[in-house]
C-alpha cells in the first residue's frame, strides 16, 4: 500500500470539511473522526506514515484482571468444597494495597 504524503492527507481533510452532499451529518462526522484518529494513531517520519509497534498492556489493567482471576479461581474451589491455595489469597491481597 502506498503512504500518503501530507498533501494528500490534506486534501482528503479539506473535501471532508467541504464535503456537501453530507455536511454536518453523522456520515462525515464519522467519517472525519475515524480519519483523524487513524492519523492520530499513526506516527508521520520522513513523509511515511507508521503505526508504532504493539506494547505492553498497562499494569493496571494487568493487576485488575489478575485480580479478577484469583477471585474467579478461589469461587472455583470453594464452590467444589476444596480450600483454595493461601498463596492465592496472599497475591490476592497484595492488589488491595
Amino acid at each position: 500500500m502506498k503512504t500518503l504524503t501530507q498533501d494528500q492527507i490534506d486534501a482528503v481533510i479539506d473535501w471532508m470539511n467541504n464535503w456537501e452532499q453530507l455536511k454536518d451529518t453523522a456520515i462525515s462526522l464519522r467519517f472525519k473522526q475515524d480519519w483523524e484518529k487513524q492519523l492520530n494513531l499513526a506516527i508521520v517520519s520522513h513523509s511515511r506514515i507508521y503505526k508504532p509497534p504493539l506494547g505492553l498492556k498497562p499494569k493496571w489493567i494487568h493487576d485488575q484482571q489478575r485480580q479478577g482471576e484469583i477471585m474467579a479461581a478461589i469461587n472455583r474451589y470453594l464452590e467444589a468444597g476444596k480450600t483454595p491455595p493461601k498463596e492465592w489469597a496472599i497475591e490476592f491481597a497484595s492488589y488491595c494495597d
